[in-house]
Parts: C-alpha cells; sequence; structure tokens
C-alpha cells in the first residue's frame, strides 16, 4: 500500500486567510448596519420632536363662522388623540 502526501500542503493558511477575509466582510457589513440604524433614529428623533412640537400648539382653531369668544383650550392641551 502506497501512502500519497497531501496534495495541498498550504490549506491551514489559505483556511486563515479566508477566515480573515471573511470576518473583515462581515464587519463591514455591521459597520455599515449601523450606519444605517443610527440614520433611522435621527429620523425617528426628528419626527418624534416634530409631533410634539405639533400636539404642543393650540390644537383647537375657533370657527370662522361663529362669534369670536375666547377658547376653553389653552397651548398644550389637546384633544386626547
Amino acid at each position: 500500500m502506497v501512502m500519497f502526501a497531501p496534495l495541498d500542503m498550504h490549506g491551514e493558511k489559505r483556511s486563515d486567510l479566508h477566515r480573515a477575509a471573511r470576518l473583515s466582510m462581515l464587519h463591514e457589513r455591521v459597520v455599515k448596519r449601523f450606519d444605517k440604524v443610527d440614520h433611522s433614529a435621527d429620523a425617528v428623533e426628528t419626527a418624534a420632536d416634530a409631533f410634539v412640537e405639533a400636539t404642543h400648539r393650540l390644537t383647537v382653531m375657533p370657527d370662522p363662522f361663529r362669534p369670536a369668544r375666547k377658547s376653553q383650550m389653552t397651548a398644550g392641551w389637546t384633544l386626547g388623540l
């Protein structure tokens, strides 16, 4: 019975390089995803600020067809929506 040496003597080096390249690609994907999440979080904060600003303004406008009288609502009150 004749034993043959493996054809590829550098398989371990190649697998280490492959793992390093794969780790680098995964790292780039994670960083890119974090950037997207950060951008989305900024958009949510901006929308929340706009929502708070809109709900803290006077929410009921006087009807132009009714006689002018003092509104019962004050700034900061909402209709419970």
